[in-house]
């Protein structure tokens, strides 16, 4: 609404300016080049009113578009680092949220689209941050069938590079023991 008002007026201003300034022209009286000048004043007034108001509003509309999580990661997430930094102590490295194509190198083609994929955690050699192990860490949603599929497609591009990769579901990861058996046997 507020913009239709301002090209409502930017409109009537520049209608006026260009008609005092041909009258004046025309006639020489001082009181029109005044008129003339006011309307373009207005006239300018009224454009940067319309610009700053759109660009506020592209501002408050992006505002709306992205927003700070409040965690980095869910609770269990966190946890399950805890445990995973607890179990390889100062040995190896874990990274949480870790790309694929952080990992691993797609030769022979530029699409690398597939190794955009996150998984969960890395293990990785602290001496020189070769990656070692990635782990996934499975919540109910890894049962729906999209899931499923990326799920197979991330096995089959870590097979394919190289590095092993274990899941563990929510219920599998308080078995503290077990986990800590299954990381350090494909740690060997």
């Amino acid at each position: 609404m507020k913009n239709r008002i301002y090209i409502a007026c930017i409109a009537v201003f520049t209608v006026l300016a260009v008609a005092a300034s041909y009258f004046y022209a025309s006639s020489g009286k001082a009181w029109l080049l005044c008129v003339s000048c006011c309307a373009v004043f207005i006239l300018l007034a009224c454009v940067a009113a319309l610009a700053y108001g759109a660009r506020g509003k592209r501002g408050r509309e992006q505002s709306k578009i992205y927003s700070k999580k409040e965690r980095y990661l869910s609770r269990p997430e966190a946890e399950f680092l805890s445990v995973l930094r607890g179990i390889v102590g100062g040995r190896y490295e874990v990274y949480a949220q870790v790309p694929l194509v952080s990992v691993i190198d797609k030769n022979g083609s530029a699409f690398r689209n597939e190794l955009f994929r996150v998984v969960d955690y890395l293990i990785a050699d602290p001496a020189n941050s070769a990656p070692l192990l990635l782990i996934e860490l499975n919540d109910a949603s890894h049962a729906r069938r999209d899931r499923v599929e990326r799920d197979r497609k991330v096995a089959e591009i870590c097979a394919c590079a190289g590095i092993p990769l274990i899941a563990f579901t929510f219920e599998q990861a308080k078995n503290v023991p077990e986990v800590k058996k299954t990381v350090m046997k494909m740690l060997k």
